[in-house]
């Protein structure tokens, strides 16, 4: 079944939700994922990929910067074409980025490429059965679907705990969450 006109109606509302949360409380909300993270059940030697955030999605860089000091490497992704997976480039605070495609911001080409084996993903709203709306271009569903081909990373959706709803629409080409982090709880999905 075809979802696309449900999930273009949650997206709008869901754009719409988050641009309604007040900044200081945005601000404490990524405090407390940063906090939070550390209750994941990690892989040994993680390599975290986090995300630069656009406009009203749950700022990590405090997460970033604390895996960071405690040398857990972080990466950002990387943009490489239409309908390809995302790649990995190390992240540190001084790292240049340039500007993406999409408004995003990513590192630029002298930057190390790594694989993450832990996923932070941004979302517009997310369900308790791991279900995630994204912004329809399927980036993170292929890159997951690559990645778990290759191993078991930990997929983790980083959100306002105000995103949740009651069900995500899903496709045969949506990749479920392993978990969802909130400044709240963190969510077992799949």
């Amino acid at each position: 079944m075809d979802y696309s006109f449900l999930k273009q109606k949650l997206r709008a509302k869901a754009v719409r939700s988050r641009s309604e949360i007040a900044p200081d409380h945005a601000l404490w909300c990524a405090r407390e994922i940063a906090r939070r993270f550390n209750d994941l059940p990690l892989p040994e030697n993680p390599v975290v990929s986090a995300y630069w955030p656009m406009k009203t999605e749950l700022d990590v860089r405090p997460l970033m910067l604390s895996l960071h000091n405690g040398g857990v490497p972080v990466c950002l992704p990387v943009v490489v074409g239409t309908d390809a997976p995302l790649s990995f480039r190390l992240w540190r605070p001084d790292a240049k980025l340039v500007a993406g495609p999409y408004g995003t911001e990513q590192p630029d080409e002298k930057c190390e490429a790594v694989e993450p084996n832990v996923l932070l993903l941004p979302l517009l709203a997310f369900d308790r059965r791991g279900g995630r709306l994204g912004y329809g271009g399927g980036y993170y569903d292929r890159t997951v679907a690559r990645l778990r081909r290759k191993g078991k990373p930990v997929v983790v959706g980083v959100a306002f705990s105000d995103q949740e709803i009651d069900s995500v629409p899903s496709e045969d080409t949506d990749e479920k969450l392993d978990f969802v982090l909130t400044e709240e709880k963190i969510i077992k999905g799949l």
